[in-house]
């Protein structure tokens, strides 16, 4: 059972006819690699770290050596350059996840109605005009979307702070509030009913859904730590196959969130009725 779930959740090109999402996974991929090769960006932070160590061996409070210290903060313009790029390849993998759940949703749905086949048009029309499940329009697609991209912008960091001061809180709740944007991207509920919306589905499939976001952040886990071996032996390969593995768990991310999100709808739990396992 896990390991058909795993392949439903790291299967990432099954979505519609496929070259849509093959596109989409190799432009992120350069877009990431690419920034690996910045020539302006400079890694070396060892001055920082030594300025760091500094401050932290302060046994008491001295204004001369504070303002020394202050006055002579080693971060160079290479430094910024390298971080600001970190962010934007962040940006990159989360605006590539946010299109991915949007477009597996919306080909899930459509193929949802392609099974009404029937010769007479009539009872077609009426079957689509009565399935609640409908696909969002490509233009409302491209609003939400910017939209969503625009929130992620200016409130990322903040939820991103918050969260790691309640770390442990965060990720009970996790399951909760994991499939909101696709909730809000498959056109179901508002901007800000979204979060309610999705919480109100994930209530019943709880433990179901912490099991399969434990499952995914087991293997990233594994693979972060894995991957900077490979730097000893090549560092364009590590950058590169680097680039490719977090587009790859970005996506699976983005996919679990899809397809818990399609379930929940499709399978709601009533009573003590068994899951459909994710």
């Amino acid at each position: 059972m896990i390991l058909s779930a795993l392949k439903s959740i790291f299967d990432i090109d099954n979505v519609g006819k496929r070259w849509g999402v093959r596109i989409l996974y190799l432009m992120t991929v350069i877009l990431n690699a690419a920034i690996h090769f910045n020539p302006w960006a400079d890694t070396d932070f060892s001055p920082l770290q030594s300025w760091i160590y500094s401050y932290n061996s302060m046994t008491e409070y001295d204004p001369e050596v504070y303002e020394a210290l202050m006055t002579s903060f080693p971060l160079s313009a290479g430094n910024i350059i390298y971080i600001l790029t970190l962010m934007l390849s962040i940006i990159i993998l989360m605006g590539s996840a946010y299109l991915y759940a949007a477009v597996f949703v919306r080909e899930y749905r459509k193929e949802k109605i392609a099974t009404f086949k029937d010769g007479d048009e009539e009872v077609i029309n009426y079957a689509v005009s009565h399935i609640p499940d409908k696909p969002i329009e490509g233009r409302k697609l491209v609003g939400r979307y910017i939209l969503i991209m625009l929130f992620t912008l200016v409130a990322g960091v903040p939820i991103v702070l918050i969260s790691a001061e309640f770390l442990f809180l965060a990720f009970l709740g996790l399951p909760f509030i994991f499939t909101a944007p696709v909730a809000y991207l498959s056109g179901d509920a508002g901007f800000f009913k979204s979060l309610p919306y999705s919480a109100r589905l994930s209530k019943p499939y709880y433990f179901v859904n912490m099991r399969s976001i434990a499952l995914v952040g087991i293997i990233a886990v594994i693979l972060y730590f894995a991957l900077p071996y490979l730097a000893n032996l090549s560092l364009t390969a590590y950058y590169i196959i680097d680039a490719a593995t977090k587009t790859w768990l970005w996506l699976s991310i983005a996919r679990l969130a899809a397809l818990t999100y399609c379930t929940m709808k499709d399978m709601p739990i009533k009573g003590s009725r068994r899951p459909f396992a994710i």
